[in-house]
């Protein structure tokens, strides 16, 4: 009976961390969203400037959250969105408005992939 009591916590607790997971991850490709949304409406706008600025802030965070990614998100997630993030960057780095806006749905959905692919769901249990 001890063995399953056992057994039964610690799948409470690997339960609680998947939880956990999921808020951390929301959390940071929230921001990240945040950032380069904010970033395509200052080259709606004309703001180049302001557009790299957000960019740059967005890389920033992305290789903050580097030791807690590289432990729980896929490597090749990983290496999309970041490979997306610099795409991203060197459309506006060459003030391409058309090639900015491309560059942008490819990242948003490589961000949004994230976190997808960690929710809980029927499909990812049985």
């Amino acid at each position: 009976m001890k063995k399953e009591i056992i057994f039964g916590l610690i799948l409470i607790c690997i339960f609680a961390a998947t939880f956990v997971n999921i808020s951390i991850l929301e959390k940071i490709t929230q921001e990240l969203t945040e950032l380069v949304d904010e970033s395509l409406r200052s080259v709606e706008s004309g703001d180049w400037e302001n557009a790299e600025k957000k960019a740059e802030e967005a890389e920033k965070l992305w290789e903050k959250a580097d030791p807690y990614t590289h432990i729980f998100v896929r490597h090749s997630e990983i290496d999309s969105t970041t490979d997306a993030l610099y795409d991203f960057a060197k459309a506006l780095y060459s003030r391409e408005a058309g090639e900015a806006r491309g560059a942008h749905k490819a990242l948003s959905a490589h961000i949004s992939s994230i976190v997808g692919m960690e929710k809980v769901t029927l499909g990812s249990i049985f």
